[in-house]
């Protein structure tokens, strides 16, 4: 038993027999959907798999337990999945782990457990208890893709979706909304949809389709925020969030991404101020167009660099705070709502901007 990338294990247990417990250790729900498919693909071999679903703040390890030792009433056979395990307590973990010692021949048990972010201040006991627990079960890391694995899941997606994509264009993809799949899929499920019977997927369909009038929106509400205009910049905040109500705390990553991006760019152009050859060489590189170049070097020169990185260390902090909530349950009850988190980092950069 051990830990496995995404790709290896699916490659893996192709045509290995599966093993009686699997933990998926990552919040992606894309790629936890890819692995659930080809986990009921391999136990059905072309018949029907009952699946049965549990939520560990739902449940007790007991009950999971006797759920895997019950024969399928409408299947040969089944797979249990326990969503939000980290939620048990490390000894209630240890409970469901009691299943290995006598597994059901027909059912699968999958654990689905979040990944807290890399300095979340008990990660590190955390992410222990799996270390010592892979020595018992099979443990897929949805965490460790490296820019080429995702760049590889996005052809899939593509094909999938009966599309083509340019490298050019799937780069520009995980530049403009990070290298989470989920994130990654929704955008490219939009972009499918938009161009209908239209094949190819370009880094000009990617600026129109993904950023439109989203990116309008991040630099109306980035130049609010270099205003110190907090009123402006809660209005369009708010606006955006009123026009995007679903993906929950996804969408929000999605925001920290734009604002980051948009100020990393920032960053960038105001090293090149001076040079119109380096200003136009960040423009191209990061596929800002039109108008919206004079924009970004307009809103470099109202900073210094000592300014902008402190903007980073914001967002740095609210994005282990968002992640952490996730796990945290103390921490659930002291923020209870994502978008106070945004807010409160909207009056944080009005407070410290020049």
């Amino acid at each position: 038993m051990a830990w496995h990338k995404f790709q290896d294990f699916l490659v893996k247990y192709r045509l290995a027999e599966l093993p009686a417990m699997v933990c998926f250790f990552g919040a992606d729900l894309y790629l936890r959907k890819m692995l659930v498919s080809a986990l009921e693909k391999k136990i059905g071999n072309g018949k029907k798999v009952e699946r049965e679903n549990f939520y560990a703040t739902e449940s007790s390890p007991e009950n999971v337990l006797l759920a895997g030792q019950t024969f399928s009433m409408f299947a040969q056979e089944k797979i249990i999945l326990v969503h939000q395990f980290q939620a048990w307590t490390a000894k209630e973990r240890a409970v469901a782990l009691a299943y290995l010692e006598k597994p059901n021949p027909r059912t699968v048990m999958v654990l689905v457990a979040d990944d807290p972010p890399v300095d979340y201040p008990r990660r590190k006991e955390y992410k222990k208890w799996f270390d010592n627990a892979s020595t018992q079960m099979e443990i897929v890391d949805l965490t460790a893709l490296k820019t080429d694995e995702v760049k590889a899941i996005v052809n899939d997606m593509v094909k999938d979706l009966g599309k083509r994509i340019t490298s050019e264009a799937a780069d520009l993809i995980l530049e403009m909304v990070g290298t989470r799949p989920e994130l990654i899929f929704l955008e490219l499920e939009k972009i499918a949809l938009a161009l209908a019977e239209n094949k190819s997927i370009t880094p000009e369909t990617v600026h129109e389709l993904v950023l439109g009038n989203r990116l309008q929106n991040i630099f109306e509400f980035t130049n609010a925020l270099g205003r110190k205009n907090v009123t402006r910049s809660l209005q369009i905040y708010r606006k955006m969030r009123e026009l995007n109500p679903g993906n929950e705390m996804f969408w929000f990553l999605g925001i920290l991404n734009m604002i980051k991006r948009h100020y990393r760019i920032l960053l960038e152009a105001q090293t090149g101020l001076g040079s119109e050859q380096m200003l136009r060489q960040v423009m191209e590189r990061n596929k800002i167009f039109g108008p919206f170049r004079k924009d970004y070097i307009v809103q470099a020169e109202n900073f210094s660099r000592s300014e902008l990185l402190k903007f980073f260390d914001q967002f740095h902090q609210t994005e282990l705070l968002l992640w952490s909530s996730k796990i945290d349950t103390e921490l659930i009850s002291t923020i209870t709502d994502s978008s106070l988190l945004i807010e409160n980092l909207i009056f944080n950069l009005c407070r410290t901007a020049p």
